[in-house]
């Protein structure tokens, strides 16, 4: 009897993990994300699956367990062409846990990534499969609530949904309600972003996943969370080069009014008249069956690339899968290839009016930026430093990365990630979950990931934890900086650049009006309230402008960083870069902190800042990375909260990475330490550059990889 290959994407089980979850024998990993970890099984029948087991945390929530249990019980019944259906469960278990069969195929955003936009009859056959699951899944009266190209699989015998219905019992949890939505920024509704959900906002999602499949590009573009809510909830979305059969569904799908969409039913007949031979039938599985035999052909001999071989955790045999066995996706596909690095940025030199009536964020200052300087010419009185890792040969290594944390990094990785796996090493994988600075921590600590990444450096404690879970010690290095910058909305205040003191005084309440600034009456500012915004507590943003004004030990206080009581009566809190872009553009006189990236993206000026001597310091791409060459390196905290000099912008976020030394098997190691040395080097830091970061500068990075990144091994 022939036994079955392993999926390719199954890495080997940890310590921790399950060997058996009856009926089902375990056998590997498929993936880890912020609800639980999916494993590949084998069923008494002999066909994979994909076992999907919630994490402690949630499984610790009464409310979200009895939710979860109602959901699948709900999944377990719906059956539909292009759903990826329930085999079982068990929602009574310690870790509740559910199987759905494992199919072989890229998901839709690793086969994007890897070959662009689908032809025009694809996309018709995944608009019209993808509406007729969500029409099932709404009938059984279940909103899917987290449609993304990652629960997507371009399977041989057509597109398959995921993941159907578990969102919105995690969305209802205490867990969830402290720290944010469930969901995928670039697919998210408006009014999900505004705190309401229903069957509508998957019909939004499938607008925005149709436009994506058919011009490769998501409809909002790319960037963090921040900055694609602002878009989904102001902006139109990006359709262009949308074949014409497809504009109309997607245009309404994509109404930012919920009222005004059509039912996912009402949408798979509009794909489906494009194509009335091939759709020719009186319900929704037999027009999908009618569109998959004329145009899909197995996915992969049109087109649709099958998934490379990677070497894979070790499966005893097993019996043959029979028709219909192969993944309910839950891990990831390739990781993206043969994708140029993003083009670099280029300065914005024109004022820019923020929209809020006739108000005007005014023209001071230096611009934005993070970017670094085209076109200068290195000293060359200082050497080349030596690399300290040599870059493997390309295509010698192989092997699954899986991190994990800060949202900030996100799309580095994904371009580092992009351009290492599509033009360095094919066979190998990196898989990052933008879970946010503290959840990523934790899941390192615990050990389900092979790296994590936080605003903040792991603490004595956790960094214990993490090396009794794999055995192995651990090693921290900062990987990327970015600048915060200061905007306004007054009036009459050229020339004004504040120190951190001052700000530390307006921040606290101390100075209501900038007529009371030093110097005021040499400048001729205004008599104008001063209107401070700031991020919420919780945000990293407001952690590190927070860190900055205790930087001297002044009004502000050490030991004040991130306690609400610091704030004054007169601060206003707001959600993300967007919040406090919004409150800044409303009120005369506001003073506010964003990104850098995210000014730089929306045309908005930073005003300088004071150095402790007393010279304006503009943020731009060179005093931004000159910031960087400070970062001490001979502790473990990378974060620059006492930036020095006249040269060098003052407040700085520095993003870590921290990874274990050794416990990677099967070449994990090998391809860890070969990708941060390549993302930190001369390619890593252009590519940076290109998606709006601040790269270490170059001493800093040869020394990150020489003493830190250096000590990861296989073994």
């Amino acid at each position: 009897m022939a036994h079955p290959p392993p999926p390719p994407n199954l890495t080997p089980l940890r310590s921790s993990d399950p060997r058996v979850i009856p009926p089902f024998a375990v056998h590997g990993r498929l993936g880890a994300g912020g609800m639980g970890v999916v494993y590949g099984a084998v069923g008494p029948d002999g066909r994979w699956a994909a076992v999907k087991v919630v994490r402690p945390e949630y499984a610790g929530e009464p409310e979200f367990r009895s939710r979860f249990a109602s959901e699948v019980a709900l999944m377990h019944r719906v059956r539909a062409r292009c759903i990826a259906p329930v085999l079982a469960h068990d929602t009574r278990a310690e870790l509740p846990w559910y199987a759905t069969p494992y199919l072989p195929g890229p998901t839709l955003g690793a086969r994007v990534r890897q070959g662009g936009a689908l032809a025009p009859h694809q996309a018709r056959v995944v608009a019209a499969g993808m509406a007729e699951a969500i029409a099932a899944i709404h009938a059984a009266g279940v909103v899917h609530r987290d449609l993304k190209p990652a629960n997507v699989i371009l399977a041989p015998d057509g597109p398959k949904v995921l993941d159907f219905g578990i969102a919105r019992a995690a969305d209802a949890t205490a867990l969830t309600r402290t720290g944010g939505l469930v969901g995928s920024p670039a697919w998210m509704s408006p009014e999900r972003y505004r705190g309401t959900s229903g069957p509508e906002a998957d019909v939004f999602a499938w607008g925005a996943m149709v436009a994506y499949t058919a011009t490769g590009r998501p409809p909002f573009g790319d960037g963090g969370a921040e900055t694609l809510m602002y878009r989904i909830l102001s902006e139109d979305p990006d359709l262009e080069g949308l074949p014409p059969e497809l504009e109309e569904p997607v245009v309404r799908a994509l109404d930012k009014d919920p009222a005004s969409r059509p039912s996912a039913g009402e949408l798979l007949h509009r794909v489906a008249a494009a194509d009335p031979e091939a759709a020719a039938g009186a319900d929704d599985t037999t027009i999908v069956d009618g569109l998959i035999r004329a145009h899909w052909a197995g996915g992969a001999a049109r087109g649709v690339p099958a998934p490379r071989t990677a070497p894979t955790a070790s499966v005893p045999p097993s019996p043959a899968v029979g028709p219909g066995g192969g993944p309910a996706g839950g891990g990831r596909g390739p990781a993206g290839a043969g994708t140029a690095p993003p083009p670099r940025r280029r300065f914005r030199r024109a004022p820019v009016v923020i929209a809020a009536g006739a108000l005007a964020v005014a023209a001071v200052g230096g611009i934005g930026l993070v970017n670094a300087l085209e076109g200068d010419d290195p000293d060359p009185s200082v050497p080349d430093p030596a690399p300290a890792v040599e870059p493997a040969e390309p295509g010698t290594l192989a092997g699954t990365v899986n991190g994990a944390g800060s949202t900030f990094l996100s799309s580095a990785v994904e371009a580092w990630s992009a351009s290492y796996t599509g033009e360095r090493q094919p066979d190998a994988r990196i898989s990052y979950e933008p879970t946010g600075s503290g959840a990523g921590a934790d899941a390192f600590v615990r050990g389900e990931v092979d790296f994590g990444a936080s605003e903040n450096a792991l603490t004595e404690s956790q960094v214990a934890e993490a090396a009794e879970a794999r055995g192995c010690p651990v090693v921290q290095f900062p990987v990327l900086a970015g600048g915060v910058a200061l905007v306004h909305n007054g009036e009459g205040l050229d020339g004004l650049a504040l120190h951190r003191t001052e700000l530390a005084d307006i921040y606290s309440g101390a100075v209501t009006d900038y007529s009371d600034l030093d110097g005021a009456a040499e400048l001729g500012l205004p008599d104008l309230e001063i209107v401070p915004v700031r991020h919420e507590s919780e945000a990293s943003t407001a952690h590190v402008f927070s860190r900055y004004l205790a930087a001297d030990g002044g009004s502000w206080g050490p030991d004040n960083v991130g306690d609400d009581t610091r704030w004054g009566p007169g601060v206003v809190a707001a959600s993300g870069d967007e919040g406090v872009h919004a409150e800044v553009a409303a009120t005369p006189g506001a003073l506010g902190f964003v990104n850098a990236s995210y000014a730089e993206e929306h045309g908005l000026d930073a005003m300088p800042l004071r150095s402790d001597r007393g010279v304006e310091v503009d943020l731009t791409p060179e005093t931004t990375r000159a910031a960087t060459e400070q970062i001490d390196l001979d502790g473990s905290d990378f974060s620059l909260d006492a930036v020095q000099g006249d040269g060098a912008y003052p407040i700085m976020r520095v993003n870590h990475v921290f990874a274990h030394e050794c416990g990677h098997g099967d070449g994990t190691g090998s391809v860890l330490r070969d990708f941060w040395a390549y993302a930190l080097g001369d390619e890593g830091a252009r590519i940076a550059e290109g998606t709006g970061y601040t790269p270490l500068a170059d001493s800093v990075g040869a020394r990150v990889v020489s003493e830190r990144v250096s000590r990861i091994t296989d073994g």
